[in-house]
């Protein structure tokens, strides 16, 4: 009985130092990695492919120790080798979806198309993406808190909204009667406003664009424009800079054109 609990504690000691060993070496090896890398986009698929890295290991880990156990407990652990051997060449022939879900997984993760925090739209979902592994990509919509679950081997089309750089697009409708010059003017103070504002200067990554007259609507004229930022920070801009717009739009008395409902009492 000594003799098992000691070889039990010695099994189980190996099993932690192994863990500790894995959280270790990963942690340093991509730790050095990361921080010699500049560029944010780098630095989070590093991160993705460290988790994928730790989670395999970690899994191959307890695989070994729970057949350590099994044999101090006097169960061969051959035939389960052997049988577990014949059924993962069954599976394989078998599991042709599962196969192609792991090597697309591969392929998306080396080419750095989709990393852990990234906002993407893929097959009709959209949101952030939670978690990465070679089968599967977990996505949590933003507005409802949805989770869906999408094999990599099903991906044709990836819509990536946070890669490199972002735009905040603006369309602005004004009156006819407005002159076109005047809006854009009203337009490029209402920028520089938002630039000079220390809260959003750091996700503004270059002057903003004026595509001009767009559009002749029914009521109104559609003025577009953008503004080039940071990866996820085009909604923040958005927000300050629809809010800017408003204010300089009624200093300069440029009329936001809207729907009015006029009742007539008989």
């Amino acid at each position: 009985i000594i003799l098992f609990i000691w070889r039990m504690i010695k099994c189980t000691g190996i099993f932690i130092i192994i863990f500790i060993f894995i959280k270790l070496i990963c942690s340093k090896l991509f730790g050095k990695i990361i921080q010699k890398i500049e560029a944010g986009e780098r630095q989070r698929q590093f991160l993705t492919l460290k988790a994928i890295i730790y989670h395999t290991l970690q899994g191959i880990n307890v695989a070994l120790y729970v057949m350590n156990i099994l044999y101090l407990f006097g169960i061969d652990v051959r035939p389960i080798i052997a049988t577990a051997g014949v059924l993962g060449i069954a599976i394989g022939f078998g599991s042709k979806r599962l196969v192609e879900d792991i090597l697309s997984g591969i392929m998306i993760l080396l080419q750095g198309q989709i990393r852990v925090g990234d906002y993407v739209q893929i097959d009709g979902a959209s949101g952030f993406v939670e978690k990465i592994t070679l089968p599967l990509i977990t996505i949590r919509s933003v507005d409802s808190g949805a989770v869906s679950f999408i094999r990599c081997g099903c991906i044709d089309t990836v819509k990536n909204f946070t890669i490199a750089f972002s735009y905040a697009f603006f369309p602005f409708e004004v009156a006819y009667k407005e002159n076109i010059d005047l809006v854009c003017t009203s337009i490029k103070q209402a920028f520089k406003i938002l630039k000079n504002n220390p809260e959003y200067s750091p996700l503004i990554l270059d002057d903003i664009e004026i595509f001009g007259l767009d559009e002749f609507k029914e009521s109104s004229i559609l003025i577009k424009c953008r503004i080039k930022t940071q990866p996820k920070g085009q909604w923040t801009i958005k927000r300050a800079f629809n809010k800017i717009i408003k204010e300089q739009f009624e200093k300069d008395n440029i009329e936001i054109p809207f729907n009015q409902l006029v009742v007539t009492n008989a």
